[in-house]
């Protein structure tokens, strides 16, 4: 064989093992991103939601949809967000590039089982389109713009997917439910004491302008004349029954240095509590919500959607004065947002329709830290203060377990904290194996390579920045937790000398900034009862978004975002 045929040969070979397989089915998919998800710009094309700067006090304050004087800023949903994650109080959020990247073919990745690079072979604007939405808003408003979405670019008679990460999912499933909201804003049968003014403020926050049906057509009786062509519904860490990170965002989620930055604590729930999209978030499963102190005797739980819960004991909505502008909009706001939640229950519980052929359904479990209840002291003044929580590994960290769940098939993303899920490698393997190169059976476990350290088998774990929310030149301590499985916990000599790597790098970058190898905290671990802790100190670099990465052998285990920002003042 010459050498320029074993060249030719050779190259082919390489270019084979990266094609995309054929996809064995011809639909058009369409991506929705979770809450605070989207980018959100101005009427001069200024992105004031979707940069590390959007949580600065000039650009935050421009989120407030009851401004304290004039018209709120019309602001127009325009990507999803493409160059950073964000964070929004106790929420993260990925960033939707390496998903949309490896769809459209422009980033393989390995399939271990088929042992070749894959990726994916839509083409953006042609059959691959994102639905960005105004996540401040109500998930039935943004409902009926995803109709008029697929009407616009899905051909009648096509039948089309989804593939949806956090809220994204409940607004599919708005969207297939014939169920809606009935409030004074979508049913004239609804009488309110409120001003005119003050009503059309009220409504014009909680569901936006719809074209010419204004947003009384929310209350409509025929179910979405598109819904019926969704055929596969892909649904990455949906919080179906809430998160009590939404919560504790709303009531004290931002820490002291981004409270400075944007103003105080009021000054963000202010701006906070302008929006309905976050209360029909807040959770809503068993044993959700309580009074008392976690972890003390005489705790009673509450219903989960009490409306005096909320408005006195969380909000303080009963303090005298009220402590918010616009008071009266904004507790009619709770109502309407804690009652849409409650039909967000209802549409969960009827499950999807006939039509939709399937349903998959992806759950993060095994982080450490994840809110399961929020307490609140008896007698709390609605101030922040008294608030506490049960945390557990069953969750992703900001999405309990138990309200992930749901009918489909299900599969487990192992120890991934919610916003790097939605951009993991194992979950995009997942949904090429279900839309672009079908398999016979998918796994249960989407991630389920097991981790040893020590002598013993990780079974939990959590990888924590704080502050998350840094200035510049801040100390910031970090903290690596992992828990073993009862089965084979660590061995306390082995444990001694185990080593991990932290890595700091910048978002989008590839070589790290700061690097430390680190060993065991000895007064925080427990071997024995099958504990480890891992710490280390960084000084806050200049203003960006960072990863920070545990690597054990050269294997990223655990990641966490850090935001550094400048003071404006």
């Amino acid at each position: 064989m010459t050498r320029r045929v074993f060249q030719f040969l050779l190259a082919l070979a390489l270019t084979l093992t990266a094609l995309p397989a054929m996809a064995q089915v011809d639909r058009k998919l369409i991506v929705i991103p979770g809450i605070v998800g989207s980018e959100l710009s101005d009427d001069s094309g200024n992105v004031i939601w979707g940069r590390a700067s959007s949580l600065k006090a000039s650009n935050f304050r421009q989120l407030d949809l009851l401004p304290e004087t004039g018209a709120a800023v019309p602001l127009t949903p325009t990507d999803a967000l493409r160059d950073v994650p964000l964070v929004f109080g106790t929420i993260n959020i990925g960033f939707y590039s390496g998903l949309i990247d490896f769809l459209v073919g422009e980033r393989s990745i390995f399939d271990s089982a088929a042992q070749r690079e894959i990726l994916g072979n839509y083409t953006e604007g042609t059959d691959l389109f994102v639905f960005a939405y105004d996540w401040r808003r109500s998930n039935f408003a943004n409902a009926v713009l995803l109709n008029d979405f697929v009407r616009a670019n899905i051909p009648a008679g096509e039948d089309f997917d989804i593939v949806a990460h956090s809220m994204g999912g409940l607004l599919t499933r708005a969207f297939l439910s014939d169920l809606r909201p009935q409030d004074f804003c979508t049913d004239p049968e609804v009488e309110t004491d409120l001003p005119p003014e003050t009503r059309e403020a009220t409504c014009a926050a909680a569901y936006g302008s719809l074209g010419d049906g204004g947003w009384r057509g929310i209350g409509a009786d025929d179910r979405f004349s598109e819904a019926s062509r969704l055929h596969t519904f892909i649904e990455i860490a949906t919080p179906h029954q809430g998160s009590v990170n939404v919560a504790s965002t709303l009531i004290d989620g931002w820490g002291r240095l981004s409270q400075i930055l944007i103003g105080g604590k009021r000054e963000i729930q202010d701006i906070l509590l302008s929006m309905v999209g976050p209360y029909e978030l807040i959770p809503s499963y068993e044993n959700c919500c309580a009074v008392g102190e976690a972890g003390r005797p005489g705790n009673s739980v509450v219903a989960a959607l009490d409306e005096t819960y909320w408005a006195k004991l969380v909000l303080g909505f009963e303090v005298t004065p009220c402590p918010y502008v616009h008071c009266a909009a904004k507790r009619a706001l709770l109502r309407i947002g804690l009652q849409n939640r409650a039909v967000m229950d209802q549409v969960y519980a009827q499950g999807l329709p006939a039509s939709v052929d399937a349903n998959h359904v992806m759950v993060g479990r095994l982080v450490d830290g994840t809110r399961e209840t929020m307490y609140v002291a008896r007698g709390a003044a609605g101030d922040g203060a008294g608030i506490t929580y049960r945390v557990s590994a069953r969750g992703d960290g900001t999405v309990y377990e138990g309200s992930a769940l749901a009918q489909g098939n299900q599969a487990f993303v192992l120890r991934s904290k919610h916003p790097f899920i939605v951009g993991s490698d194992e979950v995009h393997r997942y949904v090429y194996n279900i839309l672009i190169d079908p398999v016979q059976s998918v796994p249960q476990m989407v991630n389920s390579e097991r981790i040893f350290l020590g002598g013993g088998d990780v079974k939990s774990l959590a990888l924590n920045a704080m502050p998350q929310i840094s200035g510049e030149g801040e100390t910031v301590e970090l903290r690596l937790e992992m828990n073993a499985d009862p089965a084979q916990i660590f061995d306390e000599d082995a444990l001694a000398d185990a080593r991990v790597d932290l890595t700091l790098t910048a978002y989008g970058e590839a070589t790290p900034i700061w690097q430390q190898s680190v060993g065991i905290n000895g007064d925080l671990s427990f071997a024995a009862g099958g504990l480890a802790v891992f710490t280390a100190t960084l000084t806050a670099p200049g203003e960006g978004v960072y990863v920070l990465s545990a690597d054990l052998a050269g294997r990223s285990i655990a990641q966490d975002l850090l935001y550094v920002l400048e003071d404006e003042g």
